[in-house]
């Protein structure tokens, strides 16, 4: 770990830092499912029919599903959308209940193709088509707002990661600053020492002996605690794909996709808590936290489209795992107030130092996919597909330490294979065009009794002869269960989303 402060200071290994500690893996665990889960994405036409087109061609963001799509279009084509969306999220902790709102703008998709047709009649091989598309596989924005009753609070949690920290390392030196101590501990111990020190420096947590090389803790307050939480999520996972398909004979499409990531997450968190006894000396204490995790990946896909006669449209492809390369940095400040000697006293500890992590991987499960269409003829079509997903598949660093090691055991025993399914339908009448689809996929989360993930959606289409504007109406519900620094205090959400797809497309 490297910390900014006024000078530069040697970057340590992650390992290092982080420590061996269930809060850790619980945070970095949740983490994972948030850059494996993915967002309804596609262009209006596919989101409106929820999804379900891994067995059809038609618009450029068809090649994210299965990248055979490409040759199944007749013309070269661009095509771009934009989203609006509203989201609602509502949190339950220990029984309290607590809403929050936001509203997010993003730029879903674009691309385009080029299909070429074979000059050789007597080959096979019918046509060959390259597409390059980008596609916004999740908007992270939401905030989530979260209040209960804990026995186990933030000068808990802050006494479980002191452990093992020396006294004296939590003591200010002679003319030693806060800042100083808390970069040079973040150097040479790691994080436990840093928020070790935030602790024993604002009265939340005390020695269990005075002498020098005490290294165990207790924490200062133990009675009932009314904690807020406050946590605003931001940033975006996009995919730039480069592809390229083929026909081969009457009924067959084949394809393949290299795919670029990036990542841009963001993670502000406010904590907050007060006594519910009212003899306490705990007034109250506020945590507040900001990370950012920035990466790129890298995944490939492979599909096959088989169309046996004029109607019946079937589809395998396959997504690899995503393999990441990603960085963090982060800041904190903690401020308690107590009744000392029947006077209040407010303390203060904010290092203003930036703590940057040493680059780690990260590998994100894969998907396959299956797909089966009817085409109406001119009057429509129906199309429905399933995937599978196995959540505790992915990894991170497999380099041998002991800390992505235990962060492993917990992703295999967190999370479970998961099913997700997709309908929807097309009716044309003249230029016209509506929609409506649904998905629902089985919850990733091990025995956690949450609800499965699933939403709706309808729109419409008008096609003008080279050219094709659509729209869809998206909803979907959400259900996560989470546990901020403290598997103690985990909480249940449910994300209801409803956003709106407008897309353009022409054909070349």
């Amino acid at each position: 770990m490297k910390n900014s402060l006024n000078t530069k200071t040697p970057v340590l290994s992650l390992v290092f830092f982080i420590l061996l500690n269930s809060n850790s893996w619980s945070q970095i665990t949740q983490d994972y499912l948030q850059f494996s889960q993915l967002d309804p994405f596609g262009s209006a036409r596919i989101q409106a029919m929820g999804g379900a087109f891994h067995a059809l061609g038609g618009g450029v963001s068809s090649l994210h599903f299965n990248p055979a799509a490409s040759a199944v279009n007749i013309n070269s084509k661009v095509d771009f959308g934009l989203t609006i969306g509203g989201r609602k999220t509502k949190s339950n902790f220990s029984g309290s209940q607590n809403s929050s709102k936001d509203n997010y703008f993003d730029f879903g998709h674009a691309g385009g193709l080029i299909v070429a047709e074979q000059i050789n009649e007597n080959s096979p091989w019918r046509k060959i088509s390259f597409g390059f598309s980008m596609a916004t596989l999740k908007n992270f924005d939401q905030s989530i707002a979260v209040s209960g009753n804990t026995d186990f609070g933030l000068s808990n949690y802050f006494s479980d990661r002191a452990q093992g920290t020396a006294l004296s390392e939590l003591q200010l030196g002679s003319g030693e600053t806060l800042g100083s101590a808390y970069a040079y501990l973040g150097n040479t111990l790691g994080r436990g020492a840093q928020l070790g020190l935030l602790a024993y420096q604002a009265y939340l947590i005390n020695p269990v002996n005075e002498a020098n090389n005490n290294i165990n803790y207790v924490s200062a307050v133990n009675d009932l605690r009314r904690q807020n939480t406050f946590q605003e999520l931001g940033g975006s996972m996009r995919q730039f794909n480069l592809n390229i398909a083929t026909q081969y004979g009457d009924d067959l499409f084949l394809g393949l996709n290299i795919n670029s990531h990036i990542l841009r997450y963001t993670r502000s968190n406010i904590v907050s808590e007060s006594s519910v006894a009212a003899n306490s000396p705990l007034q109250g204490l506020t945590y507040r936290s900001f990370e950012r995790t920035d990466g790129e990946g890298f995944s490939v896909q492979a599909g096959a489209i088989y169309t046996p006669g004029d109607h019946w449209r079937m589809s395998l492809s396959y997504d690899s795992p995503t393999w990441w390369q990603l960085t963090e940095e982060s800041t904190e400040s903690l401020s308690s107030s107590f009744i000392i000697n029947q006077g209040l006293e407010n303390y203060s500890m904010d290092p203003d130092v930036r703590n940057y992590y040493e680059p780690y991987r990260l590998r994100t499960p894969g998907q396959w996919n299956a797909g089966l269409a009817y085409v109406f003829g001119p009057q429509g079509l129906i199309s429905a597909s399933i995937s599978h997903k196995d959540y505790s598949a992915g990894a991170f660093n497999n380099n041998g330490s002991e800390f992505f090691q235990s962060a492993n055991a917990q992703v295999q025993r967190l999370y479970d294979q998961s099913i997700s399914a997709k309908i929807g339908g097309e009716y044309r009448y003249g230029p016209w065009r509506l929609r409506a689809g649904y998905w629902m996929e089985t919850q990733s989360l091990k025995d956690s009794g949450l609800d499965d993930n699933f939403g709706y959606s309808y729109g419409f289409g008008f096609y003008g002869g080279g050219w094709s504007i659509d729209a869809a109406l998206v909803n979907t519900s959400l259900n996560s269960s989470t546990a901020l620094y403290q598997e103690e205090n985990r909480f249940t959400t449910n994300l209801t989303n409803q956003s709106f797809i407008l897309s353009f497309g022409i054909d070349l």
